[in-house]
This record gives structure tokens, sequence and C-alpha cells, in this order.
């Protein structure tokens, strides 16, 4: 006797994410119940924690896009990867140029500069993908480009958000910032009106408790980076101190996310700190969580990143968006992994990733295409 669906559905739900794909060719009714929004919902709320790796060849080969499993036991962890577990939309990134803008939800937003200025969203498990229309308030005379990729759970709402810095006027050496929003499902962007700051460098904006985080500084004080925190449900932008300076310089800060909280990345001359806000929204609650004295990685320069905290207190992390490495404060050890990357002139960059069913098909308005 068949079980009930919503039986079936809490079974298939427990199942890894490539057996869920193959087991909907099984039958009329096991892919009936795989596409309705109870399952998709319970597999969403279940689904582990993953990486999304863009790969990029330093020799002039197709870039690639990989999807890793996370394992992550109290006595070991490991970065699994199946050779099947990758994407190309087929779109032209192929320039080893950063393109991973965000990711939410298993949806995964993508910018490609080559090829008209365009932007994504994806879903590579669902392999289907929306292209953004243009954003047209943003001439072609910006020097940074940076994007955040949000969810509003209050409305169920899907964000992107779009800021450029550039000359936009005919005065000489007056840069100023602006920001697009576009919410999936309404195909067109909308202007915020006005940018109080400059963007630091290209990066992502880093998903916390509903806002995006940028770090920025004031345009009269570019000495001291600020952290620009965007209300996705308000679209409201917020400037606040970041955490304090380490003997570093700007350029080697970067924002990310450490098991649920904001964290600031600081590479000095001499060691890494990463600092995290304990109470989010507290600008006195910045303690430092991490430091990494080890010769290896001080003589490295350049931005790195968290990616995930394992259940020995490892820290998973992207270093220069070259190199996954770990670090282990009980031994001490900093460990370049050599998993992801084809050869020794590429690249990668990776951001956690939560692999899921939503299709892109319930925003209607948008026009989906399938790779």
């Amino acid at each position: 006797m068949d079980l009930p669906a919503d039986i079936v559905a809490d079974i298939l739900s427990r199942l890894p994410i490539m057996t869920i794909v193959h087991c909907r060719c099984v039958c009329k009714r096991w892919r009936h119940i795989l596409s309705e929004t109870y399952f998709v919902n319970l597999h969403l709320l279940r689904s582990p924690e993953g990486l999304v790796v863009h790969e990029m060849s330093g020799l002039g080969e197709p870039d690639i896009f990989k999807l890793g499993e996370l394992d992550d036991q109290s006595d070991q962890h490991h970065i699994h990867h199946d050779p099947l577990m990758r994407f190309d939309l087929g779109l032209g990134f192929e320039r080893g140029e950063r393109c991973l803008q965000g990711s939410v939800n298993g949806l995964i937003c993508l910018w490609n500069c080559y090829r008209g200025d365009a932007t994504y969203i994806c879903n590579p498990i669902t392999r289907e993908y929306i292209k953004l229309p243009d954003h047209k308030y943003i001439k072609k005379s910006y020097f940074i480009v940076t994007y955040g990729f949000g969810f509003v759970e209050a409305s169920n709402q899907y964000k992107v958000i779009c800021f450029a810095e550039g000359n936009f006027s005919s005065a000489k050496g007056s840069y100023k910032s602006r920001c697009g929003i576009y919410t999936l499902g309404t195909n067109k962007w909308r202007s915020l009106t006005h940018v109080p700051f400059l963007l630091c460098f290209p990066q992502n904006g880093i998903l916390v408790s509903g806002n995006l985080h940028w770090l920025a500084y004031d345009e009269k004080d570019s000495t001291n980076d600020l952290v620009c925190t965007f209300d996705l449900e308000k679209e409201l932008l917020q400037l606040t101190a970041s955490a304090p300076q380490s003997g570093g310089i700007i350029a080697y800060r970067s924002l990310g996310k450490l098991q649920g909280c904001l964290c600031l990345c600081d590479n000095t001359d001499s060691k890494f700190v990463i600092w995290v806000m304990k109470n989010y929204g507290m600008k006195e609650s910045w303690i430092k969580e991490i430091i990494i004295f080890d010769a290896t990685a001080s003589c490295l320069r350049g931005i790195f990143r968290p990616l995930k905290v394992w259940k020995d207190e490892t820290t998973l992390m992207l270093f220069r968006d070259a190199y996954l490495c770990t670090y282990n404060p009980g031994n001490k050890i900093f460990q370049v992994l050599d998993i992801f990357q084809r050869g020794f002139f590429d690249t990668l960059d990776a951001m956690v990733y939560v692999p899921s069913f939503i299709t892109l098909k319930s925003f209607v308005s948008e026009k989906v295409s399938v790779f």
C-alpha cells in the first residue's frame, strides 16, 4: 500500500541531494511530491551546509562552478566533491573574474562583467537561472561594483543589492556611490537616492540577522573603515564603527560570517586576527575570537574570509581568492588545502551554500531558463 504523501516527503527529505535528484525519475508520484512546496520547505530546513566554488583557470580554459559537501564529525571533518556536482550556465564565465556575489536558500547570485554587465540568479540543483534586466541607472564610468543577495523572511522576498562607485558627474574627481535594489519577481531595478559613503574595495555583501553588510568609508575620511548595514526589509542604510584596526591596512580587512555572527578579518604584518560582533548591532561587542601567529600564515599578505568553524574549532577559510585553508587554535596548525584547484595558475572563489529545490518559476514575472 502506498504511503501518504507527507510521509514520503519526510523520508525523501532526509536523503543526500544527488539521491533526491535521481528519485525524481522513479515515478510520476514521487516527482510530483518532490515538486510540492511542502517538500521544498521541509528539505530546506534539513539541508546541510556545503560549498559553492568558482574555479578560475589561469591558462584560458573555461571557468567551472562546483559544489562540495561538508562532512563535520566531532573527531574529523572532510570536504567531499562529487565530480558530477558541477555546473556551467554557458554564459561566458571564462575570464577569471570573481562572479560569486551571494547565496541564500540554495539560490546563487552571479555577476558577469564581461557579458554586457549581466547579473544572474540560479539554482544549480533545479538547473534553472534568471537573467536580471540591466540596471539603467549605472553608467559605464564606474570602477567599483559590489553586490549583496539576501532574503526577507517576513515577506518571503529575495533582494539583490548593487552598489556602483565612480565619477557620475562632469566634475573631475567627483566620485560617488549609487545603489540599486532588485526584488525577484518584480522584473525591475529601483534606485536608492542617497548613498553617504564610498566602498573600500569590491566585496560581497555579508548577510547576518536579515541585513547585508559591507566595509566602507566616509567620503571625507578614508583613514578608518566603517560597516555599512542595509536593512533588507526597510531598505535603509546605516553606518557604524567597525572592529578596531590591528595595525594592518584597510585593503587587508574584510567582513565575513562566523557561527552566525558578523566578523571582521584583519591581516597585519605579523598575524591574522578575526574579530566577532558577539551582540549584533552593538559596536562595543567586537571581540578578538581568533589570532593566528603561524609563520606560514604571517608571510602571506592579502584578504582572507572565514567560511565555517568545524566542531573541533578548526576554521575553514578562503585566502587571497585563491586557496582554501584551515587553522586549528588547539594545535595552532595552519594548512593550505589542495582540493578543487586544477593547476598552479588557477584561482578560486568560494562561499557557504545550502542546496535546495526552490524553483525560480515561483517568481512568476521572471523569464526562467534551464541549463
